[in-house]
């Protein structure tokens, strides 16, 4: 029975990603994603009460992806440089194809920086810590020296994101998300800060 409750709501995520990442949180109804499924709303509402806890439900799916697309590269290849550089391309890849979806999440941030705080931190203690697990396998093929991996995970974050923001031309009030055209110029400058950050942690 628990097999059968898992594959329906991976197919629940997997539908109401397509539809948020198209139209969008408000131009998508649980009716629509009812329709799409070919399930009936009672049955679409047993699994989730309302929109908001499915929209939270597949932001954590897509983020599940980005962390989930770096751990295998990890298995391909130890080079540190490689693979963070793969993890900032991967992100901003995944983050293009569902636009419509971290869009809002980046508004709703604005607007209720403490309730999106509460959704997004947990996202962002994993990615640290994948970052951190990252480091440590630069060190551990003596490609770089680290004192405090969650620290300089987070430093390599914050650097990152804090670029994003820099880059962004809209007024910051309104939302924290680039544009479509801006992802290119995000992408270029963050590899270039990764490989300045990597050049900084070099073994002498």
């Amino acid at each position: 029975m628990t097999k059968n409750v898992d594959v329906k709501r991976a197919k629940i995520l997997d539908v109401a990603k397509r539809r948020f990442a198209h139209f969008g949180m408000a131009k998508t109804t649980m009716a629509e994603i009812a329709k799409d499924l070919s399930f009936s709303k009672a049955l679409l509402y047993y699994y989730f009460p309302d929109k908001h806890s499915l929209y939270t439900a597949v932001l954590e799916h897509v983020i599940n992806e980005m962390i989930n697309k770096v751990e295998v590269y990890m298995t391909k290849t130890s080079d540190v440089a490689e693979i963070l550089l793969y993890a900032v391309e991967s992100r901003m890849v995944i983050m293009r194809e569902n636009y419509n979806l971290f869009e809002y999440s980046s508004s709703q941030f604005v607007q209720n920086p403490g309730e999106m705080g509460k959704n997004i931190g947990p996202f962002f203690e994993r990615i640290r810590d994948q970052y951190s697990r990252i480091l440590k396998k630069g060190v551990e093929n003596n490609e770089i020296e680290v004192e405090d991996f969650n620290e300089t995970a987070e430093l390599l974050l914050f650097s990152l994101m804090g670029m994003r923001v820099g880059i962004l031309s809209k007024d910051l009030n309104d939302c924290l998300f680039p544009t479509p055209d801006e992802f290119e110029l995000i992408l270029t400058k963050q590899q270039k800060m990764v490989k300045i950050f990597l050049r900084g942690l070099r073994s002498n």
